[in-house]
This record gives C-alpha cells, structure tokens and sequence, in this order.
C-alpha cells in the first residue's frame, strides 16, 4: 500500500485539516511517488516544492536526492535516501 494511500485511509477514519499528512518514517518505492506525495502535501498547506542538491555514489547512480521547499534554496524541507529500491524519507536534524 502507498504512502498517499495510507494517508488517505487514516483521513476517512480521523478527519483533520489535511488528507496528505507527511509521518516520520514513510517509505516510497521511488523518488517520483515521493515527490508527488509531498507535492500534494505542500499544495494543501499552501507552498510548492522542487528538487534540490542530489548526491552520486561510486557507481555514478543517484544515492540522495532533496525535496525543498520552492521559495527557499538553502532551506531543505525533506531528504530522500534512495537504498534498495525504496525511498526512505525523514525530516533532517
């Protein structure tokens, strides 16, 4: 089940003031479904995002990739760590 499908599900059974709520620890199976999953969320709250830095492992294949916030370049709103197929996302420290 997706990410935005879960968040859904919880939404029909506790209502609040958002359907996309972003949780410490989703996973996604892609960087795509990931973007498009906080991009709902941000239209919803009322900001738009874009990609930010993105980081090469020694294989030359993309290994990190941020989601930030699309009025602000140095302010990173979610990092992506691409491992194994799945797109961990949490909020950096």
């Amino acid at each position: 089940m997706s990410a935005l499908e879960l968040s859904i599900r919880k939404y029909a059974e506790q209502p609040n003031k958002s359907v996309v709520r972003p949780e410490l620890g989703l996973s996604f199976d892609s960087l795509g479904e990931a973007y498009d999953f906080y991009n709902l969320y941000s239209w919803e709250i009322g900001f738009g995002i874009k990609y930010g830095k993105s980081r090469l492992n020694a294989e030359r294949t993309k290994s990190m990739q941020e989601i930030v916030c699309g009025c602000s370049v140095s302010v990173c709103l979610l990092v992506c760590i691409i491992r194994s197929g799945s797109v961990l996302v949490g909020v950096p420290t």
